[in-house]
């Protein structure tokens, strides 16, 4: 563990490199700087940065004071991580050419030391994972650490299981016609499929397929599909639909089971509130039973020469009681930063996190008053947004 003096210098360095603003002088050496575990009365967060063509990282911030505390290799247009709850590490799904933006392609999931945030080791995947826009389903970790989903898309729908307790590559499971990875047990995944139904494919302890069942009507994929980026709260996941149906599952027994549909919809004048984002469109706050949904007030028409009205930036977050299904906070966000991520800490006093894909910052706001409290600036566009627990 470094000396405070030492630990703020660190802070500074690591925040000027991260900007590219920084060259060490001739024969200067750096300590390895050692991170301490969160302290609970603490809020951090990693923010992954994202600019279409290149290499990218996932910064951690200090959201309390605004510091920057060090940084990951994401590698070429990088998604999110993911984080054992057994283990000190972070995983992350990356891709590398050996020419830096050409040559021999190499898919891996990176493992790095969590306090350190130095690479440990590396395992080989299909040179299938998806790129575009980032999304926080498009990797998945098993619920007992075992086993890591990757989203592949070649141009075939698959998921790469790869087996993290043994450091190899499990299999490749086909999943076409579904997308999109969540978590639902400790050998189960589902997907959702663009029929409108729910995928769930039963894996081995070697990480190949056991078992797959369709759970059908899940959502209207035709009049009214979901967004892609649910949010799990204990055993539910949470997703929204374009025109502003709460669609939810309960993952916790041997069959799925759909909750019953609610509305975020809410009509104002000739338009209506629905959900934005198309990143990050929800969040969910256990502690408090709180869904928080990125808004934007839309007219409903068709857009470029199709339907996607729906994929707009949020211009308000609210706040929705899970329990009674009503709205019970909003919370504005100045109009030259509309946002396309909602992100909120599970603390009992919670930040709540807004990024801007438009003006690369990422805003805290104070879960219960709504105060602005700061802005972090984002080198390159922010795109998921991961509190750390």
């Amino acid at each position: 563990m470094v000396r405070q003096a030492m630990w703020r210098f660190a802070r500074k360095l690591l925040a000027l490199s991260v900007l590219g603003a920084f060259a060490l002088p001739a024969g200067a050496q750096v300590e390895t700087v050692v991170l301490p575990d969160k302290p609970a009365d603490q809020h951090w967060v990693w923010v992954t940065n994202l600019q279409f063509g290149h290499y990218d990282k996932s910064v951690l911030y200090n959201a309390d004071t605004g510091d920057v505390l060090g940084s990951v290799d994401m590698g070429w247009e990088g998604m999110k991580q993911e984080f054992p709850r057994s283990k000190k590490e972070l995983y992350s799904a990356a891709v590398y050419m050996s020419r830096g933006f050409r040559g021999t392609r190499t898919d891996v999931i990176g493992v790095f030391d969590k306090n350190t945030l130095m690479p440990l080791r590396e395992i080989v995947i299909p040179t299938k994972i998806i790129k575009g826009w980032p999304d926080p389903t498009l990797t998945a970790l098993s619920d007992d650490d075992a086993f890591m989903y990757v989203q592949g898309m070649a141009p075939g729908s698959s998921v790469g299981v790869a087996d993290m307790k043994n450091n190899k590559f499990g299999s490749e499971i086909e999943t076409s016609g579904c997308a999109h990875i969540m978590a639902a047990g400790n050998r189960r995944f589902i997907s959702l499929c663009g029929d409108g139904s729910l995928l769930a494919v039963n894996i081995d302890d070697t990480g190949h397929e056991a078992s797959r069942k369709r759970f059908p009507g899940f959502f209207d994929a035709d009049a009214d599909p979901v967004h892609g980026s649910g949010f799990r709260s204990g055993n539910v996941w949470y997703f929204v639909s374009h025109r502003g149906t709460v669609h939810s599952v309960d993952v916790s027994g041997a069959e799925l089971k759909f909750l019953p549909t609610w509305k975020v919809a809410t009509p104002q004048g000739d338009k209506t509130w629905i959900p934005a984002a198309f990143m990050q469109s929800v969040a969910v706050n256990g502690r408090l039973g709180r869904l928080y949904v990125a808004m934007q007030l839309s007219d409903m028409k068709p857009k470029y020469s199709g339907a996607d009205f729906h994929a707009h930036d949020g211009t308000e977050i609210w706040a929705f009681d899970l329990a009674s299904k009503k709205v019970v906070q909003k919370y504005s966000v100045p109009a030259e930063n509309p946002i396309s991520h909602v992100a909120v800490s599970q603390d009992a006093s919670p930040l709540l996190y807004a990024g801007s894909v438009w003006s690369l910052k990422v805003l805290v706001l104070e879960e219960k008053t709504g105060k602005h409290l700061r802005d972090f600036f984002v080198p390159e566009m922010p795109t998921i947004i991961q509190p750390v627990e």
